[in-house]
């Protein structure tokens, strides 16, 4: 009897030790939670590029907007003058025209080359020998003379009215007599080189002028272009096309032209 009453309260004493243990336990450690580190903005100064805007080239404005009405016409301006009553281009020939220079620059032979070359690319008929000739030995004659020297060429001749004089501020440029072409050797940059090119159209047949078109090198008032503007190229093609002869009436020309 006394030893189960030994053993209950043995047992009682087992059984409070084992919750008062576990009530005083300590909780198990949690797994550490990894600190998440804000990072303060870094602010980075960069440089400005300005934006550069490619320009996109302009088609040349004479191209535009113009008939083949536009192109005979300003034919007819540039290839009659005021005193003109007939095509004065060169006579048709399967033979080359020569061109030479006297007292000129290399810059100047160059720039006589480069223009026999576009005109054999739109003549369809006559043709410019391309390698310029030394002297005056050409059948156009290109000389180049100081001012007292130009003031000496005298114009008048029995078709005086075929010759011209280019005269700019006063100033004499250039002198025409017939396929002889006299140019003021004090002349430089474009006003040299406009009015080499101009000398040598109006030898071949181009004895008018525009007052339509500034950008044309046959413009008047006289401007220092040195290039041919699209419709320049047009009235050359339409001067040295197959149905244009040299000695052509004006009214000839514009049968050609306007009731083709």
């Amino acid at each position: 009897m006394h030893s189960r009453v030994f053993f209950c309260l043995l047992l009682l004493l087992v059984v409070g030790c084992l919750a008062f243990s576990g009530c005083l336990a300590a909780p198990a450690p949690e797994e550490p939670v990894p600190e998440t580190h804000t990072h303060a903005p870094i602010t980075v100064q960069t440089t400005s590029v300005p934006i550069v805007e490619t320009p996109t080239p302009r088609p040349t404005p004479t191209a535009i907007g113009l008939s083949s009405e536009d192109i005979n016409l300003h034919f007819m301006d540039v290839a009659f003058g005021g005193g003109n009553l007939f095509l004065e281009r060169l006579p048709l020939s399967s033979k080359r025209t020569t061109i030479s220079l006297n007292a000129g620059r290399e810059s100047d032979k160059v720039l006589i080359e480069l223009f026999t070359v576009k005109f054999n690319l739109l003549s369809q008929s006559n043709k410019l020998f391309e390698n310029t000739k030394e002297g005056q030995t050409g059948d156009i004659r290109i000389k180049f003379l100081p001012p007292d020297g130009l003031k000496a060429i005298d114009l008048t001749s029995e078709m005086g009215w075929l010759n011209q004089e280019y005269t700019r501020g006063g100033i004499t440029c250039a002198k025409i007599k017939g396929y002889d072409i006299y140019l003021n050797s004090e002349m430089e940059g474009d006003m040299r080189d406009h009015y080499i090119l101009r000398s040598l159209l109006y030898t071949l047949g181009f004895k008018g002028a525009t007052l339509r078109y500034q950008d044309s090198i046959f413009a008047y008032p006289e401007n220092t272009v040195t290039e041919l503007s699209f419709l320049d190229e047009k009235a050359l093609q339409v001067m040295y096309g197959l149905g244009m002869d040299n000695g052509m009436r004006v009214e000839d020309v514009k049968r050609v032209l306007f009731f083709r």
